[in-house]
């Protein structure tokens, strides 16, 4: 890849290679080998947690992806299932429902306003120097026992707050978990 196409920071030394942290620098080994990272949030107070690649945009040209609401184990595992994928081939789009990454059902790609990158994917930004237009992400949503995704008409309520809906601009969006920092 042309460093005209990228201006990250595995493709472009900004003289601050030094400075990283063990996290981004891990990351960046990673980047190079599979060809992502992930970045896991857990659960607090105030939200479920969520998991996030960085390095799909950069390896595969594929928007990077999001999930919510798992904790970090599995999230991660979701991800890595999909990015191995990816890594084979796979190009997935917003709109698109996976059937083989789960063996207990599918899952659908949403995708991200733009006007929630820099509240859930900061290191994402960072990694990609908040180049323009954004690197696009995609949410991964997960059903309910009975197949439904948020905001499916009868999907487990119980479950609701679990995962956002960031195809949503942010004033869009109901308030709740996810709005309480904007």
């Amino acid at each position: 890849m042309s460093t005209d196409a990228c201006r990250c920071m595995v493709c472009l030394d900004y003289g601050d290679r030094d400075r990283l942290g063990s996290v981004d620098a891990r990351l960046f080994e990673h980047i190079a080998d599979p060809g992502w990272g992930l970045l896991a949030i857990p659960e607090d107070e105030v939200s479920a947690g969520w998991t996030f690649t960085i390095g799909l945009w950069h390896s595969f040209r594929v928007p990077e992806l999001a999930v919510f609401g798992l904790e970090p184990q599995p999230g991660m595992g979701l991800l890595n299932v999909i990015g191995e994928q990816v890594a084979a081939g796979r190009r997935p789009a917003a709109g698109d429902e996976l059937d083989d990454v789960l063996e207990s059902g599918r899952l659908a790609l949403r995708p991200v306003d733009e006007g929630w990158h820099d509240v859930f994917f900061g290191t994402a930004q960072r990694f990609y120097r908040a180049t323009h237009p954004a690197v696009p992400f995609l949410q991964v949503l997960w059903p309910d026992r009975d197949g439904r995704f948020p905001p499916q008409e009868g999907f487990a309520p119980e479950l609701a707050l679990r995962q956002p809906q960031l195809w949503l601009s942010p004033p869009q969006h109901a308030k709740g978990p996810w709005t309480a920092d904007l």
